[in-house]
C-alpha cells in the first residue's frame, strides 16, 4: 500500500468537551483510484478503505473538456478545474458498513450509512493523462523502438520497418505480410535479445539475415509472403501446398513453392490493433475538509486500456 503526502499525518482537532480532550484521525489510502460510468452527465472517481470504513471522492461535469482527461489524443495531456462545491465536490466520508455499496450503486445497500462527511467548499483540481501503446507482438516497446524518448517525446522518430506510417512498437505485423509479428516467432527474451527469432531462409540459397517478422519474404522463395495465399482471405498460415515435399508447411515458408503461378496477388492488409494504456493522476491543492487543511493532496491514480484499431 503506497501512503500518500497526508498519511500518517495526525490531524487534532478539538472536540465539543469542555476537558480539552482532542480528537486524532488518521488518513490512509492507497492511491488507485476507481471510478464509476453510471452517469450521462457526471464523472465519479474515489479511493476507499475498508478497514476503517472510508472513502475519498471527487466529483465533476462530464463534456467535451473532461472527457479528454480520459481519452486525450496527445500525451501529457494537462487540465485543470476548481472545486465549486456544487457541481465539482470533493468529499471525505466514514461508512458503518462497505462504501462500495454506496457509491457506484444503483440500488445503494440499506444497511450501510455514511456515518461523517467533509465536504471541502473550495480547491484545485489538477489532471495528468499519460498513455503508452503496445502491439502486444511479444517484443517490448523499448527493444523495438530504440530511439523513443518516452520520458521527454514518445514520438520522436519511431521505427516503422515497412514503412506504412505505423510504428514497429504499436504495429500487430512489423512487415505487411499478413503474418501478424507474434506469429512468426520473435523469441524475445531479457537474456537473449531477439536473437534467437525464427529466420527461415537463414541457410537457403536465396536466403538472408532478416527475421521472419521483419522479412516479407520469408522463406527467400521470390514470391513475398502476401502473395502465397491461394484463397486470399488475408491469412498465409492456412494455405498449402499438396505436391510439395513438404504438404504440412504453409507455402510461405516453402522455399519448393517457386512457380509463378503460385503467385496469388493479395494487396488487402490485415487491420491493425493496439493496445493504449491510460495513467490518469489527480492532485488536489487548496483543500480544506474541515479536519484537514492541506496545500496539496495527491489523491491517486486511476488506469485503464482500450484497443485501437
Amino acid at each position: 500500500m503506497r501512503n500518500f503526502i497526508y498519511v500518517f499525518f495526525t490531524i487534532l482537532i478539538l472536540s465539543s468537551c469542555n476537558d480539552g480532550d482532542v480528537l486524532e484521525v488518521e488518513l490512509e489510502f492507497d492511491q488507485t483510484l476507481e471510478f464509476c460510468d453510471q452517469s450521462s452527465t457526471s464523472y465519479l472517481v474515489y479511493d476507499i478503505n475498508q478497514n476503517p470504513f472510508e472513502s475519498l471522492s471527487l466529483i465533476f461535469p462530464r463534456n467535451t473538456t473532461t472527457e479528454l482527461i480520459f481519452a486525450p489524443t496527445e500525451n501529457n495531456y494537462v487540465d485543470e478545474f476548481n472545486i465549486n462545491g456544487s457541481s465539482v465536490r470533493f468529499n471525505y466520508r466514514t461508512y458503518d458498513g462497505n462504501p462500495e455499496n454506496l457509491l457506484c450503486a444503483l440500488v445503494p445497500d440499506p444497511s450501510t450509512n455514511i456515518v461523517s462527511n467533509y465536504e471541502s467548499p473550495s480547491g484545485l483540481v489538477t489532471t495528468l493523462t499519460t498513455f503508452k501503446d503496445d502491439d502486444e507482438d511479444g517484443i517490448p516497446t523499448s527493444v523495438e523502438d530504440l530511439n523513443l524518448d518516452f520520458d521527454n517525446d514518445p514520438d520522436t522518430n519511431p521505427t516503422d520497418s515497412d514503412g506504412d506510417g505505423i510504428p514497429d512498437y504499436k504495429d500487430e505485423d512489423d512487415d505487411n505480410d499478413n503474418i501478424l509479428t507474434r506469429f512468426e516467432n520473435p523469441n524475445y527474451s531479457e537474456e537473449n535479445g531477439l536473437s534467437e527469432a525464427q529466420n527461415t531462409d537463414l541457410d537457403l540459397p536465396n536466403g538472408d539475415m532478416i527475421p521472419d517478422y521483419l522479412d516479407a519474404d520469408d522463406d527467400g522463395d521470390g514470391i513475398i509472403t502476401r502473395y502465397e495465399d491461394e484463397d486470399g482471405d488475408n491469412n498465409p498460415r492456412n494455405d498449402f501446398d499438396e505436391t510439395s515435399e513438404t504438404p504440412d508447411t504453409p507455402r510461405y515458408l516453402d522455399p519448393s513453392t517457386t512457380d509463378p503461378e503460385d503467385t496469388f496477388i493479395v494487396d488487402t492488409l490485415v487491420p491493425n490493433t493496439f493496445k493504449r494504456s491510460y495513467i490518469i493522476s489527480f492532485i488536489l491543492t487548496q483543500i480544506d475538509l474541515q479536519i484537514l487543511s492541506t496545500d496539496i493532496i495527491d489523491l491517486g491514480t486511476y488506469r485503464y486500456s482500450v484497443i485501437i484499431e
